[in-house]
């Protein structure tokens, strides 16, 4: 998984990219306190971001994890918009110092930043898990936001897992053992983490949701890449579905959605083998539960 993670990281950081719509709310101008990011005639207002997303709150509680980008991938951000260049962005597990009406305090490592509450993804401590469930984590041995589903509910507050978002490993070394309060269910579409479908130029392509807001939804694309989307060109794809060998269903592929035919299922990790179609010639994907679906226009 190790070496999953630095290539992951590697590609997301030399191809991701940054993508900016004209959808989102107007800034609030209301005064903030000493610790805010907002700055005497320059600089982003309290809980902006560079993706004209809405101004929001949070429902995560102070001591409590909560996944979010660094701060500096924020500040970078900021500055492409003036250079027309990109950025790439990794979620990573954080402590919530206390939480704003607008942005948030976090501290990150050692350092407490502000981030805007569009960008934070709360994990309410007290939650259990069991057998089959699906979560949203982060890498507990690593770094980086994960869904992962549960192998072992032993102990149901510290459930052991498998992560989604890495390679499959066929030995059943990639199980690890959440800490307590590290993690949220995902029991419906639509929520931080699920998966979507989202008509492009050319194809649906696969992205993850990080916050809906009426009818902006703020989300992550293929290598890292952060956009705001109408959630009427969205389509959620379910957290889980009940799949056999044979089935015809759709998946994403190097980022965007096409058709295949299921040979495996492995409902214990979550994983389906599935021969698709790429340059003409039969390529057999592992793929998991929370991003397949059926019934996607792909024409």
């Amino acid at each position: 998984m190790k070496k999953f993670f630095f290539v992951f990281t590697m590609v997301t950081f030399f191809f991701g990219s940054l993508v900016f719509t004209s959808c989102g709310g107007d800034a609030d101008t209301n005064d903030s306190d000493s610790t805010s990011n907002e700055q005497v005639g320059e600089g982003p207002l309290p809980g902006e971001t560079p993706f004209d997303f809405a101004i929001v709150g949070t429902d995560a509680k102070a001591g409590e994890y909560v996944l979010a980008p660094s701060y500096a991938f924020i500040e970078q951000a900021w500055e492409d918009v003036a250079n027309e260049t990109t950025t790439t962005f990794i979620f990573y597990a954080s402590t919530l110092v206390e939480a704003g009406d607008k942005e948030s305090k976090v501290k990150e490592i050692s350092d407490e930043v502000m981030i805007p509450n569009s960008l934070i993804i709360p994990l309410p401590a007290g939650q259990e898990a069991h057998v089959g469930d699906i979560l949203l984590t982060w890498w507990q041995s690593g770094s980086g936001m994960e869904r992962a589903i549960v192998v072992d509910d032993a102990n149901p507050k510290q459930p052991t897992v498998v992560y989604l978002d890495a390679s499959y490993d066929e030995n059943g070394e990639d199980q690890e053992q959440l800490k307590e309060n590290s993690f949220t269910l995902l029991t419906k579409e639509w929520e931080p983490g699920t998966s979507i479908a989202v008509k492009g130029d050319y194809y649906m392509e696969h992205w993850q949701v990080i916050r809906v807001e009426g009818n902006q939804v703020l989300a992550k694309g293929w290598a890292g890449k952060m956009a705001v989307l109408d959630k009427a060109n969205c389509t959620a794809i379910p957290v889980s579905m009940d799949v056999k060998v044979g089935d015809v269903i759709q998946i994403p592929y190097i980022g965007s959605y096409q058709e295949g035919t299921v040979t495996k299922v492995d409902n214990k990790t979550g994983r389906i083998w599935v021969d698709t179609e790429f340059a003409g010639e039969i390529t057999q994907e592992v793929v998991t539960q929370g991003d397949i679906t059926t019934g996607l226009n792909l024409d």
